[in-house]
């Protein structure tokens, strides 16, 4: 019919355009919602899946086998299951209950009331003294020589003469000398004074006053 024409060709592409416009709603809004979902889950697939679904077997992730020991671990807040609690020992191993008795303790005791007092300090050596300042030192002193065994007793001049005379004594000998004379074999008369006489040990070369004996 001609009237009915138009009509039927709008309805013809409303037909087309109503499943296209559905079709780009799910492609664009809820496809990729979808695939974000199952993306999230873990996914497990057993071997009879993976045979009868024609993939390779390669390509799918085995788990790893747990380490002995790691089935029993759990983390903090997990209960344990009825196969781990299966595998616990609860038995008592007198044995090594046994064995911690015997140990004996063998460290040093100490009064926890008494006041601990430190060990003194080693003594530290002196320093040993540098060659330097060794070979710096001035030189000792000669030790002292030994008294003259002799007393002086008096002095005299001949008339007429400059020269002096003195009169010494060792106890029983007497001696009579002037100046740059030996007397008593080691010693040299230096100089005669009215009061002193200074004598010369002719051994060590050193010298000695007398002093003028009053009787």
């Amino acid at each position: 019919m001609p009237s009915g024409g138009p009509g039927i060709k709008r309805w013809i592409a409303m037909g087309i355009l109503v499943p296209l416009c559905v079709w780009l709603v799910y492609r664009n809004l809820i496809a990729p919602e979808e695939q974000r979902v199952a993306a999230s889950l873990p996914q497990v697939e057993s071997s009879g899946s993976t045979a009868a679904s024609g993939r390779n077997p390669v390509a799918a992730r085995a788990r790893p086998t747990p380490a002995p020991g790691e089935e029993t671990r759990r983390q903090p807040g997990q209960s344990l299951s009825q196969q781990d609690l299966a595998a616990l020992d609860p038995t008592l191993r007198e044995d090594l209950l046994e064995r911690s008795r015997e140990v004996e303790y063998e460290g040093s005791s100490r009064n926890i009331f008494q006041v601990y007092t430190p060990p003194p300090p080693p003594p530290t050596a002196a320093p040993a003294p540098s060659p330097t300042a060794a070979a710096s030192a001035p030189p000792l002193p000669p030790p002292p020589a030994p008294a003259i065994p002799l007393k002086f007793y008096g002095v005299a001049a001949p008339p007429g003469s400059t020269r002096k005379k003195a009169f010494l004594t060792d106890g029983e000998e007497i001696f009579i000398a002037q100046e740059g004379e030996l007397i008593a074999r080691f010693y040299k008369v230096v100089r005669i004074g009215v009061n002193t006489i200074e004598l010369e040990d002719s051994r060590s070369k050193q010298k000695q006053s007398l002093p003028l004996q009053e009787e």
